[in-house]
Parts: C-alpha cells; structure tokens; sequence
C-alpha cells in the first residue's frame, strides 16, 4: 500500500523543482532562442496554439465518435496533447543536434502549462456536468467531499498525460516507446479501477468507521460513511496522481543523461521505485538535488 507521507513528500521535492524550470523555460531574455528550437518562430504562440488546439480538438473528437466505448478510459484531448508535445519533444531529442543533459528542466517544463489547462478544464468540465453535489440527507458542506473527488479525477489526466509522454520519448524506437506506454497505461488503469472499486462502489472506509462506532452504541448517519469515503478517496488518489507527476519529473531528469547517450532510458522503471520504493525505504532514483 502507498505511503500517503512519502507520497506527499515526494511531490513537493518534485514541484519545487518544476517552478525554477518553469522560470528557465519561459524567461523574458531575447537573446535565449531554446524553445524556437523545439517548437518554432513565436514559440510562447505556438504552445498557447497546441493546447488549445488539443484541448477543443479532442471534445470535438470525443462528440463526433461518441459512441465508441474507447472514451469510456481515454480523454481524446489528452492523447493529442501526448502525441504533439512528444513529437516536438522527439524532433529535437533525436535530430541533428544533440541536447545536453542542462536541456532537461527548460524542455519538460513546456508541458506544464497544458497539463495544467487540461486539468482545470476537465474539473469544470465535471461541475458542469453536476457531478459536484450535496450527499442526500446530509448538509450543504458536504459538497466539499464530491467536490475533491472531481478535483482527485481531473489530476488523473495529468498525470497520465506526464507517464504518456514519458513513455513515448525516452526511447528512439517507436516500437518500444509504444510497447512501454501500453503496459504502464494497463497498470494505471487497473490500480485506478481498484481505488474506485473500493472507496466509491463499496465504501470501505466509510463501512469501517461506522461498525466502529457502531461497536460503542453509536449510529451515525449513512451520509457520514459516504463523506468518509469521499475524503478518503480524493486523499489517496488525489496523492498518487501528484506523486505519479512528480516521480515522473524526477525520473526522466535522472535518466536525461542515459537516454541522450544511448537513445532510450527505462524511466517508466524508475517512476515506479520512486512511487514505491523497497522495503529498506531506500530510494532507488536521485532528487535532482542530490545529483552532483
């Protein structure tokens, strides 16, 4: 079972490193041509266009082929999003010119902003459709439980989208880059499907507390047992998808150097570790700040 402190542990080490790349990638200084290398004359533009591009793309894609059970556990604008910023990614990666291990944080940091945007997105996207709401019976805050179950979801795509393009560009061969990103979408897919087996369907915490305080003569309302769920869900999955992000950065940033000399890393590897790590507690990748 996944620490939920070494979880969050590990995502503030990761998002503390991804705000000075971030800064890196899109600094106000002229004479700083990077992202033109990658994405082209007006690359600020051009990112803005993707994201957009993929984001209305993708509802457009998922309205007009709405009845294939495919959209059922894939996000159209996500996979457009992977497959854009993976290709750019690749074309400079494995082109004429070879990156430098410092190409790192400036390079991953350009896909922040759209995974941001397709979270926010896909959380108003989810209120819209009122999948926000009070539980019956139960007073007006409890909207605050759905509200962060919707809010642990949305992460999902992020974090699927950070392990797709991952995936996809940490191996020169295509065959392998799409072998890697199958297998670890299948694992993601059923750890997912197991969460929401037993914090949603069946309501285990919730069950638990209240045959607790059952055990003491007190009955509480079945509402009670379902906020109970509700925040234990959002706690847990809400933490694994943030961890998934962050163990994803710091993986590939640990295997940047390894795939520019060999032309392929085993990063999906290497996230798991930092998810999970041995029963020694012994981290099996570096922090970026332990790299010398």
């Amino acid at each position: 079972m996944y620490s939920i402190r070494h979880l969050i542990v590990l995502t503030a080490e990761s998002f503390s490193d991804m705000l000075p790349a971030l800064e890196q990638a899109f600094n106000r200084s002229r004479e700083d041509d990077r992202l033109e290398e990658v994405f082209g004359p007006r690359p600020r533009w051009v990112i803005v266009g993707l994201i957009l591009a993929c984001l209305i793309g993708g509802q457009i894609v998922e309205w007009a082929t709405a009845d294939l059970a495919v959209w059922r556990v894939l996000d159209a604008s996500a996979l457009l999003m992977a497959a854009a910023f993976a290709l750019a990614f690749r074309r400079y990666l494995f082109g004429p010119r070879e990156p430098g291990p410092e190409d790192f944080p400036w390079l991953a940091a350009t896909l922040i902003p759209g995974a941001a945007l397709m979270t926010l997105a896909a959380l108003v996207g989810k209120m819209v459709d009122g999948e926000v709401s009070v539980l019956a019976g139960a007073p007006g805050w409890t909207t605050v439980g759905s509200f962060l179950v919707v809010v642990a979801d949305s992460l999902a795509l992020a974090a699927g989208l950070t392990i797709a393009v991952a995936a996809l560009c940490y191996s020169k061969r295509w065959s392998g880059a799409l072998k890697q990103l199958l297998v670890q979408f299948i694992t993601f897919k059923v750890i997912v499907f197991i969460m929401v087996i037993l914090f949603v369907e069946l309501g285990i915490v919730g069950a638990v507390v209240s045959v607790l305080f059952g055990l003491f003569g007190i009955r509480l309302p079945s509402w009670i047992g379902q906020i109970v769920d509700q925040f234990s869900y959002a706690l847990l999955m809400g933490s694994v998808y943030c961890a998934v992000i962050g163990a994803a950065w710091m993986a590939c940033r640990q295997r940047f150097p390894e795939l520019i000399e060999k032309g392929e890393a085993d990063v999906l590897s290497a996230v798991k570790a930092l998810i999970d790590p041995d029963k020694d507690g012994k981290k099996l990748v570096e922090a970026p700040g332990d790299q010398a």
